[in-house]
């Protein structure tokens, strides 16, 4: 039986998670072991739902259905996160691995961040005499850029000079951040340092782009370095020079120390070496090495997706959603869709969601904020290349379901589903890692969640208009149709029975001496007869026939015979003695009798719906004369009350 390890991460940098988990994965397959990769995308320093909800993934899946924990620990936005492992790991007792961030209770795998920074900025002082610098950083508090920072100072001080503290500024590690900063430093000092030095390749990007805004020219005019030598940065203009970590090595090394804690060895913490690698933004040509190559993403990942045909993609996708409100419509768009094209979805991919998604309560009351529930609705799912139906299956199951038709070991990326307050449910995608290229995999998701929110929509219309539509055809006293609903709901449905050959039946249902009631004891207790009536009527008639209101003390009944044995004799009296007990349990204290006629509807008579109330009328006349004269001898009533 293949073994499985769980990998967490928080967001979605570039190549970085793509180059680890692709080394997870395949020292994975040579030890035939499923991966299931747990991403989500929690935003640094918010705390709102939206963050709550994005963590929720992390406690998907059980983890005692796991051989081991893969935790890429530096990537996590919020302090729960790490929390929550801490607590898990020494409650579970389960082997796990931190990758770049030393977790209580486990072995660490870092780079070397101090000495690939050290390289960089030696290189910087010495070979181009740089003495004035800008740092733009991450996170004070951040261990990375802690020891990038201290790289710097370092060697500053070796060199004979410091780096004040208003030349230290401390981002985000995002481009925004970066590019805010410099001009913030740039409108203080009116002037350029010798060299801006980022603490990532994002935000020196960010940077250069703001020099070329502003008419500086990168080198010539100032120096600018990143760190972690994305693909992006290297294509750039110029090309960044940055320090390269290894990646994909990492990501081999940390499945093979957890391996090695599954079986039961002691691990200490590791420490990857980092290379620094110039590039055009520092005023050096690039000259590849064979010791370069082994830190830069030179290798192919598979086919990657285009802008363009990314885009187009997302645009057959709201097309296939837009309309739907409920859960077949959906299942069937989403089919029609994954038969036309599923490039980014893949040969295996399931989109399960909440079966709460479908039923609409004020501020989504009825969704998780935490947790999950135990089943969940496979809307959509694709199965080597074919769209499958949708089924509702237990959690666990979902999330093994693919795994557990294959035979070989194989990688899963599971992503949150979710609005901006609540989870709607998750989606799983397998074995290409195509679509985790830079940000489709997160454009994908947002995408993904917000055409379910047009889906939110639909069903919210929908039921509006159902509402609405039933408060047009329901007598607000009773709760029952009325005479309205008997004619558009009712009638039709009678008719078709007939013509489809069942046999049906229509009662009319008369409150006996209802002006009498009304007068005598008050337009209230009037009120109350027709409520307890139509209760009744609701109660023990069969839940498929039709009730309504079809004059001031007059019910409408319509349904379908149960079989030729129903007996209408039996129904009557039944009828009857409910309401006695009503009566009773009510405590109605004033004559309260119904007559009742019915007519039988049959195929065999070629009759219209107005002729057989009329013979139902006339039925229930005669039974109602009857009851007339014997409460005018009871209660010494005239014939006209």
């Amino acid at each position: 039986m293949k073994k499985r390890v769980a990998v967490f991460s928080s967001g979605w940098g570039d190549e970085y998670f793509r180059e680890i988990v692709y080394g997870i994965s395949e020292a994975a397959k040579k030890e035939n072991i499923d991966i299931f990769a747990f991403v989500n995308f929690s935003i640094r320093g918010l705390d709102n739902l939206l963050n709550e909800c994005e963590f929720n993934l992390f406690t998907l899946p059980d983890l005692r259905d796991f051989d081991g924990v893969i935790l890429m620990a530096n990537s996590f936005n919020l302090p729960k996160e790490v929390e929550y492992f801490t607590e898990q790991m020494k409650m579970l007792n389960l082997p796990a691995v931190s990758i770049e961030y030393d977790m209580e209770g486990m072995p660490s795998l870092v780079s070397d961040n101090y000495a690939g920074m050290y390289d960089l900025v030696k290189h910087v002082v010495e070979h181009h005499g740089a003495r004035s610098i800008l740092y733009i950083g991450g996170p004070e508090t951040h261990l990375e850029n802690k020891d990038r920072l201290k790289a710097l100072q370092d060697v500053a001080r070796e060199h004979g000079f410091q780096v004040p503290e208003e030349n230290i500024k401390y981002g985000d590690w995002a481009r925004k951040s970066a590019m805010e900063l410099t001009t913030e430093w740039l409108e203080e000092h009116h002037e350029l340092p010798d060299a801006i030095l980022c603490a990532n390749d994002v935000m020196a990007m960010g940077v250069c782009d703001l020099l070329e805004d502003m008419k500086y020219e990168v080198p010539r005019d100032v120096l600018v370095t990143g760190y972690d030598c994305l693909k992006a940065g290297r294509d750039h203009r110029p090309s960044i020079s940055s320090v390269g970590h290894a990646w994909e090595r990492m990501g081999e090394h940390a499945l093979k120390m957890l391996l090695k804690r599954m079986q039961g060895e002691e691990q200490q913490n590791v420490v990857l070496p980092t290379c620094f690698i110039p590039g055009r933004s520092c005023g050096c040509s690039h000259a590849m090495t064979a010791e370069h190559s082994t830190y830069l993403d030179i290798r192919s990942r598979g086919k990657e997706i285009g802008g363009l045909e990314a885009d187009a993609h997302f645009r057959h996708f709201y097309l296939a959603l837009q309309k739907a409100d409920n859960a077949e419509d959906l299942s069937d768009g989403l089919s029609e869709l994954f038969e036309r094209e599923n490039e980014m979805e893949g040969e295996d991919f399931m989109l399960c969601l909440d079966p709460e998604f479908f039923r609409i309560e004020e501020d989504d009351l009825n969704l998780f904020v935490q947790g999950y529930s135990e089943k969940v609705m496979v809307i959509g799912s694709i199965r080597n290349g074919k769209a499958q139906p949708r089924t509702l299956k237990e959690r666990n199951e979902a999330l093994f379901w693919i795994s557990n038709e294959k035979k070989d070991a194989g990688l899963y990326i599971c992503v949150p589903i979710l609005s901006d307050l609540r989870t709607y449910g998750f989606a799983i995608l397998t074995g290409d890692l195509c679509v985790a290229c830079d940000n489709q995999f997160y454009i994908w998701t947002r995408h993904m969640s917000q055409d379910l929110e047009q889906v939110r929509r639909n069903i919210t219309i929908s039921d509006l208009t159902r509402k609405l539509t039933q408060l047009s055809v329901t007598d607000v006293l009773t709760g029952v149709y009325n005479r309205a609903g008997c004619e558009e709901i009712a009638y039709p449905i009678l008719e078709e029975w007939r013509d489809r050959g069942g046999i049906g039946i229509i009662m009319l249902v008369d409150i006996d001496k209802m002006k009498w009631i009304n007068d005598r004891h008050g337009h209230a207790n009037g009120d109350l007869a027709l409520r307890t009536v139509a209760a009744v009527l609701k109660s023990v008639l069969p839940e498929d026939w039709i009730v309504s209101r079809f004059g001031g003390d007059e019910f409408f009944v319509g349904g379908r015979l149960h079989g030729p044995n129903m007996d209408l004799k039996e129904l009557r009296e039944s009828l009857e003695n409910n309401l006695l007990i009503e009566i009773k349990k009510r405590g109605i204290d004033f004559p309260l009798t119904i007559s009742i006629g019915s007519v039988i509807i049959s195929p065999e008579q070629e009759l219209d719906i107005e002729r057989y109330l009329q013979l139902a009328d006339e039925d229930m006349y005669k039974i109602k004369s009857a009851h007339h004269k014997q409460m005018q001898l009871l209660y010494g009533m005239k014939e006209t009350e």
